[in-house]
């Protein structure tokens, strides 16, 4: 029974030390199966580009439509029955030439009977002009009395005063009937029609649009940030779109205070002149404008990350060659680049590809290429 003890005892010390041995062997494999692992990971690789601040000049290019400077809504004075239409759009007209006509049947009849109603008061003038002479002279001669004068001077005045009264009536009559032509109040174009012969018109509705001769307008539709800046008379280079070779050079005369709430843009326009007629009333051109400089880094979409706080870049630290994410301040967000203000230093390496899966502190293999 001693003898077997002593045996179960040995066999115990012998399997602890070969598991306590298989245990030792374990841990050492895993960790030189991890050295080996970090030695077979590879280095991320980036491009980056050198920050460089310097000055930013940016052309802005709108499309536009030329305008009169100046539009007219013509209306008749009067209401009535349309005669004849002497133009259509697109006709150029001077001023006051007859642009259509309403029958005028009825304003004449009261033409005829105002003047007629004239006629009549100086037929009676007239006589009591004869009268107040008769009665004048038998006065100073002593043959009247100065009731007899009295009343023939009051006889003369009421036909005077009534004579008045019917010539007024006739010249209002001749107005009316000079409201039966519509005519042109300046010289320029037919832009929009809007009757027709027979058609019954009402006083003060609209019936042509006229464009005035003279500077014209292109006119702009744009978001309000895009022409952020830009001060109000700055120049802008016209272009016409049917053919870019005609130009002209205009003003920036009015932006529009108010924001169109169906399309979210504001109305701007550019004065200019165009005596030879190229760009006609209507055409579409470009309009380029030259914005203010601004310093800062630009730099390629594809730079730009966004953290928590903002827009952000990864920088790579030349002494380390690990990758920080550095929060920036982004002005301008142009076609293919934006504009950095703040954030950056002078020859900061800014990743530009390969920063999807970066993270802090990460160590790469940067390679600079051309801005």
């Amino acid at each position: 029974m001693i003898a077997n003890h002593g045996v179960d005892v040995t066999l115990s010390i012998l399997l602890r030390g070969l598991a306590i041995a298989s245990l030792a062997s374990g841990l050492a494999a895993c960790s030189a199966a991890s050295d080996t692992e970090k030695a077979t990971t590879p280095v991320r690789q980036v491009s980056t580009i050198k920050a460089t601040i310097g000055e930013s000049v940016r052309r802005g290019s709108l499309s536009g439509e030329v305008k009169a400077q100046v539009q007219q809504n013509l209306s008749f004075r009067t209401g009535g029955r349309v005669a004849e239409v002497l133009v259509d759009t697109g006709d150029h007209v001077t001023t006051g030439q007859v642009l259509a006509r309403i029958d005028d049947a009825d304003q004449q009849a009261s033409l005829d009977v105002a003047q007629a109603a004239v006629r009549t008061a100086e037929a009676q003038r007239d006589q009591a002009q004869a009268s107040f002479e008769r009665a004048d002279a038998l006065f100073k001669a002593g043959n009247a009395t100065r009731a007899q004068f009295e009343s023939a001077e009051t006889a003369l005045t009421q036909a005077k005063s009534a004579l008045d009264a019917a010539q007024s009536q006739a010249d209002t009559a001749a107005e009316l009937v000079s409201y039966a032509e519509l005519k042109a109040l300046s010289d320029g174009i037919v832009v929009t029609r809007s009757i027709e012969p027979s058609q019954v018109v009402a006083a003060g509705q609209t019936v042509f649009a006229l464009a005035q001769d003279g500077p014209r307008d292109a006119v702009f539709n744009i978001f309000e940030t895009a022409i952020a800046g830009v001060p109000k008379d700055a120049a802008v280079t016209l272009q016409l779109v049917a053919n870019p070779a005609i130009t002209a050079t205009g003003t920036l005369r009015e932006i529009s205070p108010t924001i169109d709430t169906a399309t979210g843009t504001v109305r701007a326009k550019v004065s200019f002149e165009d005596p030879k007629n190229e760009m006609p009333l209507g055409a579409a051109v470009v309009g380029l404008v030259d914005f203010p400089a601004e310093s800062g880094v630009s730099l390629p979409w594809t730079a730009l990350f966004r953290d928590s706080a903002g827009p952000a870049v990864w920088v790579v630290d030349a002494a380390t060659s690990t990758v920080a994410l550095k929060p920036v301040t982004v002005a301008r967000y142009l076609a293919d680049t934006v504009l950095v203000t703040d954030g950056l230093a002078e020859g900061d390496a800014v990743v530009t590809s390969g920063l999807q899966l970066l993270h802090p502190g990460e160590h790469v293999a940067a390679t600079e290429v051309a801005p």
